[in-house]
């Protein structure tokens, strides 16, 4: 049975990971399914910070073309459908409609000819996908077509671009399919435990950094790491953690900042839209779990990482870009949710962070008298597999003595919980429906289950089955969500130490904006035994949590979801289940009419 958490205690490893995001825990991975011995530190918690505050996307760059970045955005592609194979109840088909702008820059003839080149560099996006999860190439909508669709975006759109990528249904969650698919190898991960000095010695007159001093920052325990290899994996402070190791080390970071909006949806359809400003910015709304997702903006960042929290400027720009863009400026402040804010850590280029390639660069520091550590910088969420198999190709030439290691391809692997690399979760679902209905758990709620752990949920049912009363929303806002069950399963199973890895990083509450005092408080309340936490510590526990939520930028209430703004006559659940098969098979259409193709499995295959 698998179990995120353990002491920490001294040690010797193949390889030393520094940085929990999914850059560290995709490295872990590749590590571990090759057969090393690997230990992962993280400071926070796993994939918090910028794995998780992000705009939900497995994409392939379609803004990466404008700067001729033709191999990342292959690379993006690749891996796309790689993500959709090996997590499939995680990882879904979104359509994207980009409505001409009288504004707009590229124009509509530019933008089309850039989707011509979307779909021919995703020309292998639908190999062994199943036909469910297929995605047809792009097309152009009238005016008459984006009215049906939209008719406020119609009102200010001379026509749009219709194309398709996939949703990250829940990043935190994926990220700990990572996590766990490098534990079943036997990967050690240690959260809320810093690196607090690099063992460097001496020999010969070269420098050989052989691991790190470890501190938990909860109990206050140290210990020592030793590893053949050490990996700098932790994403904005990456230059931080290489100082010490390296005083007079010259590898900065271009830090740049994104803030998204989660909102109350703006939108009635299931469409994401991509929006160009009239400053030539960009921003996404994506539909997700009946609210809006807008953003992200790009501000260069000069702080420390750890003072990171958004600020006024940040919300400025954003709040009036939406409403400069969107006519009748629909969107009021106590819209807002939350506003989650990450960190890019781009490599210095002397371009401003807008125009910075998102391509990932890995750093072996022998090259400047320092072996045995390589740092790992850039990137985006949807190359971190693709990463991890080339950090660990170079870390396997440097390692003393790697012993046997197993020839591996991950992109042919599932993601733990996942129904099978290349299965539909569908079938999975109607499955588990059928054959572990469990009293007190409704079928809404089961689905959501299924969405978060895959095959794993049948774990949290064991506890309902053995305690009816676990069965209880942890939130009556979202009754069709989170179960009591599942608190007790993130500290017991999955490393949750604090009442912020619970419910922003664990369930999903915390991910739906700001929660209530109450509702922390019963997390909270169920959690204390397990973590020895006395009533003033539950008290303190629900405080940090709260403090985490921007409320003086918000409206500062805790709000449900949306009720009806989904369709006039449908419930959101039902639309959204929906709504990809039905775009779908319009869009599939549509292609077949503009290509002169009679049917739209014909269109669908090309």
């Amino acid at each position: 049975m698998l179990q995120i958490g353990k002491e920490l205690s001294s040690g010797r490893y193949d390889v030393l990971i520094v940085g929990g995001g999914i850059t560290g825990i995709a490295i872990a991975r590749e590590a571990a399914e090759r057969g090393l011995s690997v230990c992962l530190v993280e400071k926070n918690d796993f994939g918090g910070a910028t794995s998780a505050s992000t705009s939900k996307l497995i994409h392939g760059g379609l803004r990466y073309l404008e700067n001729f970045e033709i191999g990342l955005v292959r690379e993006s592609l690749a891996e796309r459908r790689i993500l959709g194979l090996a997590a499939s109840h995680l990882v879904k088909p979104l359509p994207f409609m980009i409505p001409v702008l009288p504004w707009s820059k590229p124009g509509k003839l530019i933008l089309r000819t850039g989707l011509y080149m979307y779909d021919a560099l995703s020309y292998d996006r639908n190999r062994d996908v199943p036909e469910g999860h297929q995605i047809p190439g792009s097309v152009s909508l009238s005016e008459r077509e984006v009215q049906a669709v939209d008719p406020m975006i119609a009102s200010i759109a001379k026509g749009a671009l219709l194309y398709y990528d996939y949703q990250s249904l829940h990043p935190e969650r994926l990220t700990l399919a990572f996590l766990k698919s490098a534990l079943q190898k036997g990967a050690v991960f240690y959260n809320h435990t810093e690196a607090t000095g690099f063992i460097v010695e001496e020999a010969g007159g070269r420098r050989n950094l052989q691991g790190a001093e470890v501190r938990d920052t909860i109990t206050g325990k140290t210990a020592t790491i030793r590893a053949g290899i050490t990996i700098n994996a932790s994403g904005p402070w990456m230059d931080l953690v290489l100082g010490l190791a390296d005083r007079k080390s010259e590898t900065k970071l271009s830090r740049s900042t994104g803030i998204h909006f989660l909102t109350k949806p703006l939108f009635k359809h299931n469409n994401a839209v991509l929006f160009r400003t009239r400053s030539g910015r960009h921003f996404f709304v994506v539909p997700w779990e009946g609210f809006s997702l807008i953003g992200p903006t790009d501000r260069p960042y000069t702080k420390h990482p750890d003072e990171l929290r958004p600020g006024q400027d940040d919300f400025d720009q954003l709040f009036e870009d939406i409403n400069d863009t969107l006519p009748g400026a629909p969107l009021t402040r106590d819209m807002i949710v939350d506003i989650p804010i990450g960190i890019r850590p781009l490599i210095f280029s002397g371009k401003s962070t807008y125009k910075a390639s998102r391509r990932y660069e890995i750093l072996d520091h022998e090259s400047k008298g320092l072996h045995g550590l390589i740092s790992v910088a850039g990137g985006k969420w949807t190359t971190s597999r693709q990463l991890g198999e080339d950090v660990m190709t170079l870390a396997l030439s440097k390692l003393p003595d790697p012993g046997n290691v197993m020839n591996v391809n991950t992109g042919e692997l599932p993601l733990f919980g996942s129904p099978g690399f290349g299965n539909p979760d569908d079938i999975y679902i109607d499955f588990s429906l059928k054959n572990f209905s469990t009293e007190g758990i409704s079928p809404e709620v089961h689905r959501h289950l299924i969405s978060m752990y895959g095959t794993e949920h049948t774990r949290i049912l064991e506890y309902v089955h053995k305690k009816k009363a676990l069965a209880k929303p942890v939130s009556d806002r979202f009754p069709t969500k989170d179960i009591m069950a599942q608190v007790l399963f993130s500290v017991e199973h999955e490393g949750a130490r604090t009442v912020s890895d619970i419910i922003r990083r664990r369930i999903a509450l915390g991910t739906y904006g700001l929660p209530t005092e109450k509702e922390l408080l019963a997390v909270a309340q169920l959690a204390a035994p397990l973590l020895k936490w006395n009533q003033t510590e539950v008290r303190r526990q629900v405080k940090e949590a709260l403090a985490e939520y921007p409320t003086e930028l918000m409206g500062g209430k805790a709000q449900g979801p949306a009720g009806s703004r989904t369709t006039a006559k449908k419930s959101a659940r039902t639309a959204a289940k929906k709504a990809v098969k039905k775009s779908v098979k319009k869009t599939a259409k549509k292609a077949a009419r503009k290509t002169g193709k009679k049917t739209s499995k014909k269109a669908a295959r090309r």
